[in-house]
């Protein structure tokens, strides 16, 4: 998969989360099945791919790469916001939290680009990180559309999310910088710290739940199995994949289809958004 066309996918991810903040409240079932297949497509993808292969070449030191991806976004947001950032004024709050974003999409324009130079790039990656930048971007143009409710609201979101996407642009081609044969001496370290940056997600939505309604379970459902689905294309070329019997493999992919259906119909989420 080329960069140019990977990058693409995530600025289109961007305006796409625009859209959705100017007709959020039409667009109840499709955020849901995008958050959800974020959510199991990250954590797929991760497990599945990414991980095995790097503990394949450097053992489990692996492991410690991944933590650092895992926390890197999380500490980030903590230097930038503290820990008043929620009780401070609107405008202040927007300007560091939007700081983080731009951080956090420059972060993950380096890491595709990083993939694409070392030829792991693959379409399963980027439309989960782009699954993910999308609920992302929509939070950052609501609130813009909040702050300037009475003045531009519009014409601020677009050039916030016009940022977000240079953002990623510019994270993509600041890789140029690092030497091929130095790049590929450390990807099994930057596969790891890919892996644990798509289970970042799993931080805010594996038991988030918003408003339980019949749209917004089905979404959720569906979503989520197609993340599953799209994740597990391709693995059956890797050659841990192939020492799981067979009936083995039927066994874990039901289970974890359950688990989502689980996740979307379950008591937790029985009680109905009041009208």
């Amino acid at each position: 998969m080329s960069l140019a066309f990977g990058v693409s996918l995530l600025a289109l991810a961007v305006m796409l989360g625009g859209i959705a903040a100017v007709f959020r409240h039409r667009s109840e079932g499709a955020m849901s099945a995008l958050r959800t297949f974020a959510l199991v497509g990250a954590a797929s993808i991760a497990l599945l791919h990414l991980l095995p292969e790097a503990i394949g070449e450097i053992g489990w030191l692996a492991l410690f790469a991944a933590v650092a991806g895992f926390l890197a976004p999380a500490v980030l947001e903590r230097v930038l916001l503290g820990d008043a950032g929620a009780d401070r004024t609107p405008t202040t709050a927007l300007a560091m939290g939007y700081a983080a974003v731009l951080a956090h999409q420059f972060g993950e324009g380096a890491a595709v680009a990083s993939l694409s130079r070392v030829g792991q790039l693959s379409l399963p990656v980027v439309l989960v990180i782009a699954a993910h930048t999308v609920p992302l971007a929509m939070v950052v143009a609501i609130q813009v559309l909040e702050v300037k409710a009475d003045t531009g609201g519009k014409r601020a979101m677009s050039a916030a999310l016009a940022g977000i996407a240079l953002a990623t642009v510019v994270g993509a081609f600041a890789t140029r910088l690092v030497d091929l044969e130095h790049l590929e001496a450390i990807e099994p370290w930057l596969l790891s710290a890919v892996a644990g940056l798509l289970l970042h997600a799993l931080s805010h939505e594996a038991v988030a739940s918003g408003p339980a309604t019949s749209l917004s379970r089905a979404g959720e459902a569906m979503g989520g199995l197609l993340g599953l689905f799209l994740a597990t294309i391709g693995i059956d070329e890797e050659e841990w994949v192939q020492k799981i019997p067979f009936a083995l493999q039927i066994a874990a992919l039901s289970a974890l289809a359950g688990l989502i259906l689980l996740r979307s119909y379950g008591p937790r989420r029985a009680t109905e958004r009041p009208h």
